[in-house]
Protein backbone atom coordinates (compact mmCIF):
# COMPACT_ATOMS: atom_id res chain seq x y z
CA UNK A 1 0.00 0.00 0.00
CA UNK A 2 2.94 2.59 0.74
CA UNK A 3 4.32 1.57 -2.74
CA UNK A 4 1.13 2.55 -4.53
CA UNK A 5 1.24 6.27 -1.88
CA UNK A 6 4.46 6.36 -3.39
CA UNK A 7 3.50 6.16 -7.05
CA UNK A 8 0.50 8.63 -6.68
CA UNK A 9 2.36 10.94 -4.99
CA UNK A 10 5.10 10.81 -7.55
CA UNK A 11 2.74 11.02 -10.26
CA UNK A 12 0.88 14.35 -8.79
CA UNK A 13 4.55 15.76 -8.56
CA UNK A 14 5.01 14.93 -12.50
CA UNK A 15 1.47 15.99 -13.47
CA UNK A 16 2.10 19.29 -10.97
CA UNK A 17 5.46 20.09 -12.89
CA UNK A 18 4.13 19.69 -16.37
CA UNK A 19 0.85 20.88 -16.45
CA UNK A 20 0.73 23.70 -13.51
CA UNK A 21 3.94 25.59 -14.99
CA UNK A 22 1.66 26.60 -18.01
CA UNK A 23 -0.02 29.19 -15.69
CA UNK A 24 1.81 29.56 -12.37
CA UNK A 25 5.18 29.95 -11.18
CA UNK A 26 5.72 26.73 -9.40
CA UNK A 27 7.24 28.15 -6.85
CA UNK A 28 4.52 30.42 -5.52
CA UNK A 29 1.91 27.02 -5.35
CA UNK A 30 4.91 24.98 -3.46
CA UNK A 31 5.07 27.72 -0.99
CA UNK A 32 1.26 27.70 -0.26
CA UNK A 33 0.09 26.18 2.80
CA UNK A 34 -3.58 24.53 2.24
CA UNK A 35 -5.42 21.28 3.21
CA UNK A 36 -6.68 18.79 0.91
CA UNK A 37 -9.51 20.73 0.73
CA UNK A 38 -8.55 23.51 0.14
CA UNK A 39 -5.91 22.18 -2.91
CA UNK A 40 -9.27 20.41 -4.11
CA UNK A 41 -10.80 23.41 -4.66
CA UNK A 42 -8.08 25.02 -6.50
CA UNK A 43 -6.81 22.11 -8.39
CA UNK A 44 -11.05 22.00 -9.62
CA UNK A 45 -10.54 25.57 -10.52
CA UNK A 46 -7.91 25.10 -12.53
CA UNK A 47 -9.75 22.21 -14.48
CA UNK A 48 -11.55 25.20 -15.93
CA UNK A 49 -8.57 27.42 -16.42
CA UNK A 50 -7.02 24.59 -18.21
CA UNK A 51 -8.94 24.00 -21.05
CA UNK A 52 -9.26 20.52 -20.74
CA UNK A 53 -5.60 19.87 -20.27
CA UNK A 54 -5.69 19.30 -16.54
CA UNK A 55 -8.72 15.79 -15.93
CA UNK A 56 -10.35 15.72 -12.87
CA UNK A 57 -8.14 12.72 -12.11
CA UNK A 58 -5.09 14.80 -12.62
CA UNK A 59 -6.29 17.20 -10.22
CA UNK A 60 -6.95 14.75 -7.45
CA UNK A 61 -3.29 13.35 -7.84
CA UNK A 62 -2.08 17.14 -8.31
CA UNK A 63 -4.16 17.50 -4.63
CA UNK A 64 -2.51 15.15 -2.95
CA UNK A 65 1.10 15.37 -3.90
CA UNK A 66 0.91 19.71 -2.86
CA UNK A 67 -0.92 18.69 0.38
CA UNK A 68 1.50 15.55 1.05
CA UNK A 69 4.49 17.57 0.04
CA UNK A 70 5.48 19.02 3.42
Amino acid sequence: MASSFCTSVQEGKELFEKKCVKCNKLEKSLNATKDLAGWEKTTKAMIRYSGGDITEKDAKKIAKYLVGRR
